[in-house]
């Protein structure tokens, strides 16, 4: 099996749905599958984001599906959400749909060409691809997608796991906290700034952030200036694969908050990394569970999470909340077998 997958967007950006992209291909590589990609090259990224994110759509519809014939593949996978017509058209290309976030903004270029995408995939009831459970069942009750099977083609954590395990082993002091966030809306930055970090931080944690490295994110923690000049609080910058698993490793507790999200990475990132997870109570986090992972409502909630796992030296046990290796090896044997699964029909998660 030859699968060509559309990365275009991936030489530019790095985190999201890059990151997932890049799993995926190891984990297809693990599992037998022979894989191309096709990157933009480094100079893209001083194009503006805007002219980038033009290019990026005029080379998914005229060049990536002549390069999927070129190279004889047996499918070329789309995984940002969009396709190329001609290859839904054709059959030749999958999509793998992450959420419906980009349909609940304000209407836009990209939201157009997202819903131009879909429609042919309704029209032509095309199979499609999605990242969970959870994900798969709000594409159904959508209806935006038509009759076509929908199936889970799991986010991969194969070569994170490997940098997990040659991180340097560094004792988690319990105090530690590393705070998984971000400036768009969903994250909720306002609240924890006007509300959860001044109580955690009041109760004596060192909390580090992962995910603001943007130069408009600083001024949006001002209120807080003390504690970083002080050191209690501190932003981690952009970082690789690498230091984001060494950061896991270092904190005793990671701290994942969101209203709402596509997945919830960090979730399963911290828990492989054998570390506890507080969380808010959100159904896209709730489905990733397991006896390591604590959800809460509000900022007293979390609180007393963190009173109750101070000088806790109780290890966690081994993460079994998504079981992407047995997810993946269903997608492939459902995908490319002799069946599809049809769109009401369960998937086994293994």
């Amino acid at each position: 099996m030859h699968i060509l997958i559309n990365d275009f967007i991936g030489g530019v950006l790095d985190r999201g749905i890059p990151l997932y992209v890049r799993n995926l291909i190891d984990g297809l590589k693990a599992e037998g599958v022979r894989v191309s990609v096709v990157r933009a090259p480094k100079i893209c990224r001083k194009l503006p984001r805007s002219l980038f994110y033009l290019i990026a759509v005029a080379f998914e519809q005229l060049a990536v599906p002549v390069i999927g014939l070129v190279s004889r593949s047996d499918l070329t996978l789309y995984p940002y959400n969009s396709a190329a017509l001609i290859d839904l058209a054709t059959g030749r290309g999958r999509i793998v749909v992450h959420d419906l976030e980009p349909l609940k903004r304000a209407m836009s270029p990209s939201k157009l060409y997202y819903l131009a995408c879909y429609r042919v995939l309704r029209a032509l009831d095309r199979a499609i691809f999605t990242i969970s459970e959870l994900t798969r069942k709000r594409l159904l009750e959508s209806g935006l997608f038509g009759r076509g099977p929908i199936e889970v083609l799991p986010n991969t954590f194969y070569a994170f796991e490997e940098l997990l395990q040659a991180a340097v082993p560094i004792h988690a002091a319990d105090k530690r906290i590393l705070l998984c966030t971000g400036s768009t809306a969903n994250k909720d930055l306002e609240s924890i700034v006007s509300d959860y970090l001044p109580k955690v931080l009041a109760k004596g944690f060192c909390v580090s952030i992962l995910g603001l490295h943007k130069t408009t994110d600083a001024p949006k923690l001002a209120a807080l200036a003390t504690f970083l000049e002080s050191g209690q609080l501190r932003l981690c910058g952009q970082l690789s694969d690498r230091d984001v698993a060494a950061e896991y490793r270092r904190h005793a507790i990671i701290w994942v908050h969101s209203l709402r999200e596509g997945f919830g990475r960090c979730v399963v990132e911290a828990r492989l990394a054998g570390r506890r997870v507080l969380c808010t109570d959100i159904a896209e986090f709730a489905s990733l569970r397991d006896g390591g992972v604590y959800l809460y409502g509000n900022s007293a909630e979390l609180i007393a999470l963190l009173d109750r796992f101070i000088d806790c030296d109780e290890p966690t046990e081994q993460y079994r909340g998504y079981p992407y290796r047995d997810m993946l090896r269903q997608a492939l044997h459902v995908a490319f077998g002799k069946e599809l699964v049809r769109p009401n029909a369960p998937i086994n998660a293994g």
